[in-house]
């Protein structure tokens, strides 16, 4: 199992002011929130204020029933602990991941948090998530330094691919302690 943190974790690991890993730190916490409560699909848009974030529960077969949520960008960690103590007394419920998840057992938190990585190094702004059938469909504009002009870029992410993704996660977060190891024995 990776490292995931719970939804209270997840609100009060805000990141350090500057940090070049927003995406990263907001993803987690959006998929953190996810994963709570698993819907059969999802809509992420970024806005410029923040993220829309529309669930689709596995209840509801002809979308009448779909819950929009509205994160701010500069309120998430304390938007996230507001709907935290609003749920407090209900019991904790383990649901089992449909859909694309069901191949993950993590969730959406480790390839948000992934996802969220890759975004922050392309520099990318507008992003749009939106769960498929079988994948996930990704589209984010970003600048392109050679062209001096920004682009767009638009990719379906197979469950091959998010296995990729969520591999070379795990190869980035274990390579510290490689070093690490290799340092000390080293000395």
């Amino acid at each position: 199992m990776r490292d995931l943190l719970s939804l209270e974790d997840c609100a009060l690991a805000e990141p350090t002011p500057g940090s070049q890993r927003a995406y990263q730190w907001m993803f987690r916490i959006l998929g953190a929130y996810l994963d709570e409560r698993p819907p059969s699909r999802i809509s992420l848009v970024e806005l410029p204020d923040g993220f829309l974030l529309r669930l689709y529960p596995y209840t509801d077969l002809n979308g009448s029933e779909q819950q929009v949520v509205h994160f701010q960008r500069e309120t998430l960690g304390t938007q996230l602990k507001q709907l935290l103590q609003g749920r407090k007394g209900r019991s904790a419920r383990t649901f089992q991941h449909r859909g694309v998840w069901s191949s993950f057992e993590n969730g959406h938190q480790d390839l948000f948090r992934s996802l969220g990585y890759e975004l922050d190094e392309a520099s990318a702004q507008g992003v749009l998530i939106d769960e498929l059938e079988d994948g996930v469909l990704l589209t984010y504009r970003y600048l392109d330094s050679a062209a001096s002009s920004w682009k767009k870029r638009m990719r379906v992410l197979t469950r091959e691919d998010i296995q990729t993704i969520l591999d070379d996660a795990l190869e980035r977060r274990e390579q510290p302690v490689k070093e690490f190891a290799h340092q000390r024995r080293r000395a």
